[in-house]
C-alpha cells in the first residue's frame, strides 16, 4: 500500500490542502491535478532537463524531482503566481532578445531567471551561465537566454518596461546594427526593435513568442478533452526475438484497463515508413522482432498510470534471436536477412574521371578511416499525440514534423480516407528531424478509431530515446590526392551507414552523402560508393545536416593531413580549391551561379590567420 497523507501548503498565494499519495511529484500534482501546465514534462522523473522549473519556499526547484511529502507547509510559486511586473518583463525581455525559440523549455528558464535576478539584481553574464546549469536548452545556444535575463534584471533595476528600454537604446544608438557591449549587457547585435512600427529590415518577434515564454500556448501533452482515455505501449524486451506468445490476460484484468490493442486490431496497413513502408505498427505473434522499440500492444485506460502499470503484466514468450550489431556484418552471406528483401537497404554510386591514374600522379595522397557515432536529436518535448472521433471523422493532434505524410499514414493503418482523417499541427517543443517518422500517432489514432473515445499517449524521456530514429552513424573510408601546387585531383570514398531497423529516410541520407562527398570543393576525378544498411540497432532517419555532416568531416581531416604533408597554409588550400561558377560537384552538377565558399572564405581570411590558435573547415549541403 503506498503511504498516503493529509498536508497543508500555498500555492500561488492560495491556501491547499492534499490527500493522496505522499510518493506523487509536485510535477504531477501541478499538471494533473491543478491543471498548472506552464511547467513542462521533459524527463521526469529524472531532474535533468529544467522544464519543470518552480519556485519552493524561495529557490528555484525542479518539481519531477519533489515529492508532495516535501511540500508540506511550503509555499509554490509557478509562472502564474509571479509578480506582474516580474512576469512582464521576463516574458517581454525573452521575446526582445530571441530568448524563445520552439519554446518548451522556456518557461523553465524564466523561473529560473527570476530565481538568478532574486539573488542578485544586477547579474554579470558570468554569474548567469553558472546558475543556468540545471536547464537545458536544445533551440538557442543560450546566448540570447542570457541576454534576456540580462535585460529583464535592468528592466527591473530601472523600474522600466523593456519596451521603454529599447526605445531608450535606439535614440542613444540610431543604427540597429550597434556593437553589443561586453559582458554585462542587456543588449545584444541583431536585437529586436520595438514591437510597434518594425518594418523592412528589422526583425519581427517570433510568433506567439510571449505566450510560450509564460508556458500559455499548449503543446500536445498540455491539451485534454472530456472522457479522455490514456494509452501505453508495450515494447520488445529484445532487438532480435521472434515472439512465440502474448499473454494479455492478466493486463487486461486490472480495474481501469478499457481495451489491449494488438496487431491484428489493426484494420488496414500494419507497415507504415515515409519512402519504405517496411516498419510495423505493432508486431504480431510469430513473428520477429527488429529493435527494443517495436511495439508489441497498446494499452489503454482510465489514466497513464493504470496503462503503464498494465503494460507490466503482459506476458511475453520469445525465442531469442542473435541480433545484427554490425553492418559489415550485416551485408556478408552469414547474416541473417532482417528484411525480405535483405539487409542492404540502397547504394549509390558516383564515378567521374580516372581516378586511379590521378592518384598515381599525386604528389600527395591522403587515406584515412573515419566513423561517426549515433546521435539523439536531444528534442525536449517527448513525443505525444492526442486522436478523437468528431463528426464522423478521426481527429488527430500530432507534433510531428509532416502533417500530410502523418494524415496519409494513418488514413492507410485505418483504412480510412484520407478526407476523413484530419491531422492539425501543435507546433512541437523540438524536432530536427527527429519527429518526421511516425511514433505514436498511429496506435493513438487507432485506439481513437476503434474506441470511439479521446487517447493520448505520451512517451516518457526512455522510450522517446528508444523508439524514434537518430543521426546516422557512417563509416566512411576516404581517399583524397592532390598534386604539388595543392590543387585537388581525385578522391575515392566507401561509405557504409548503419540505418538501423528500418529505412525511414535511409537511403536519401546516404544518397545525400554521396552528393556532398566533395564538400565544398571541385575534384576532377570522384569514384564514390554509398551504403544504407539495414542492422537490429535502433533506427536512423532525418536529422539536420541529412548525411552532409558526416562526410564533411572525414574529408575535412583529409584535408588537413594534405595540407600538412605538402606544407600547404590551411586557409589559401581551400580558397585555392573552392567551388566556383563551371566547377562541378561529385554528381557532375555544374555550378551555374550562387556558389560562395570563397566569398565565405575570405570573409574568415583575417581573423583565422590573426588567430594563435584556429582550425577552419567548409561546411556546404
Amino acid at each position: 500500500m503506498q503511504k498516503e497523507l493529509l498536508m497543508k501548503f500555498t500555492l500561488n498565494g492560495q491556501k491547499k490542502e492534499y490527500t493522496g499519495q505522499a510518493d506523487l511529484t509536485l510535477l504531477k500534482y501541478l499538471r494533473e491535478h491543478e491543471k498548472i501546465t506552464s511547467l513542462k514534462n521533459g524527463c521526469s522523473p529524472q531532474a535533468s532537463c529544467g522544464c519543470c522549473t518552480i519556485e519552493l519556499n524561495g529557490k528555484a526547484t525542479l518539481a519531477c524531482a519533489i515529492k508532495m511529502e516535501k511540500v508540506a507547509e511550503g509555499e509554490i510559486v509557478t509562472i502564474e503566481g509571479l509578480a506582474q511586473r516580474t512576469k512582464d518583463a521576463l516574458a517581454d525581455a525573452f521575446v526582445a532578445a530571441g530568448g524563445v525559440q520552439c519554446g518548451f523549455c522556456t518557461p523553465g528558464f524564466l523561473m529560473r531567471g527570476k530565481a538568478i535576478i532574486d539573488a542578485n539584481p544586477q547579474p554579470d553574464r558570468q554569474e548567469i551561465r553558472k546558475a543556468l546549469t540545471p536547464n537545458l536548452c536544445r533551440c538557442t545556444g543560450y546566448k540570447k537566454i542570457e541576454d534576456a535575463i540580462l535585460m529583464a534584471a535592468e528592466a527591473l533595476k530601472e523600474n522600466k518596461t523593456v519596451e521603454e528600454l529599447i526605445l531608450q537604446a535606439d535614440k542613444s544608438e540610431p543604427s540597429s546594427k550597434a556593437p553589443h557591449r561586453e559582458q554585462n549587457t542587456s543588449r545584444s547585435e541583431g536585437r529586436f526593435r520595438s514591437s510597434k512600427g518594425s518594418g523592412v529590415g528589422e526583425r519581427e518577434p517570433k510568433y506567439d513568442a510571449r505566450k510560450l515564454a509564460l508556458g500559455q500556448r499548449p503543446f500536445v501533452s498540455d491539451m485534454s478533452f472530456k472522457g479522455m482515455l490514456h494509452g501505453a505501449l508495450k515494447f520488445s524486451d529484445h532487438p532480435r526475438a521472434k515472439v512465440i506468445s502474448l499473454n494479455i490476460e492478466k493486463a487486461k484484468s486490472l480495474p481501469g484497463v478499457q481495451r489491449i490493442f494488438t496487431a491484428s486490431d489493426i484494420p488496414g496497413d500494419r507497415y507504415t515508413g515515409l519512402i519504405v513502408p517496411d516498419w510495423p505498427v505493432m508486431v504480431n505473434i510469430g513473428e520477429v522482432t527488429r529493435y527494443i522499440g517495436d511495439v508489441l500492444a497498446c494499452v489503454v485506460a482510465e489514466n497513464e498510470d493504470i496503462a503503464r502499470e498494465a503494460v507490466e503484466l503482459i506476458e511475453v514468450q520469445y525465442e531469442i534471436l542473435e541480433p545484427v550489431t554490425d553492418p559489415h556484418f550485416a551485408l556478408s552471406e552469414k547474416a541473417p536477412a532482417l528484411h525480405p528483401k535483405g539487409n542492404l537497404l540502397s547504394r549509390t554510386a558516383i564515378k567521374r574521371g580516372d581516378v586511379e591514374k590521378a592518384l598515381r600522379e599525386a604528389a600527395y595522397i591522403s587515406q584515412g578511416t573515419y566513423n561517426t557515432q549515433r546521435i539523439e536529436h536531444a528534442f525536449m518535448e517527448p513525443e505525444c499525440c492526442i486522436a478523437l472521433p468528431q463528426n464522423g471523422q478521426l481527429q488527430v493532434y500530432s507534433q510531428g514534423q509532416g502533417i500530410y505524410e502523418d494524415r496519409k499514414a494513418l488514413a492507410k493503418i485505418l483504412s480510412q480516407i484520407e478526407e476523413d482523417v484530419l491531422v492539425t499541427l501543435v507546433p512541437n517543443g523540438g524536432g530536427f528531424g527527429g519527429k518526421e517518422d511516425l511514433t505514436v500517432q498511429g496506435h493513438a489514432a487507432l485506439a481513437a478509431l476503434l474506441l470511439q473515445k479521446p487517447v493520448k499517449i505520451e512517451l516518457t524521456r526512455d522510450e522517446s530515446i528508444r523508439m524514434h530514429p537518430k543521426r546516422h552513424p557512417i563509416e566512411m573510408d576516404y581517399t583524397v590526392a592532390c598534386d604539388k601546387n595543392g590543387k585537388l585531383t581525385a578522391l575515392k570514398a566507401d561509405i557504409i551507414g548503419d540505418t538501423g531497423a528500418y529505412a525511414s529516410v535511409g537511403m536519401k541520407v546516404l544518397e545525400r552523402a554521396a552528393g556532398h562527398a566533395t564538400g565544398a570543393y571541385h575534384i576532377p576525378a570522384v569514384d564514390i560508393d554509398s551504403k544504407a544498411v539495414y542492422t537490429n540497432n535502433l533506427p536512423c532517419g532525418a536529422m539536420r545536416g541529412f548525411g552532409v555532416n558526416q562526410v564533411t568531416f572525414a574529408l575535412e581531416s583529409c584535408i588537413d593531413d594534405l595540407c600538412e604533408q605538402g606544407g600547404f597554409e590551411r586557409w589559401q588550400f581551400r580558397y585555392d580549391n573552392a567551388l566556383q561558377e563551371g566547377h562541378s560537384t561529385s554528381t557532375g552538377q555544374i555550378i551555374t551561379g550562387g556558389c560562395g565558399a570563397r566569398d565565405t572564405l575570405m570573409a574568415v581570411k583575417e581573423k583565422f590567420q590573426n588567430a594563435k590558435y584556429a582550425g577552419i573547415a567548409c561546411g556546404l549541403k
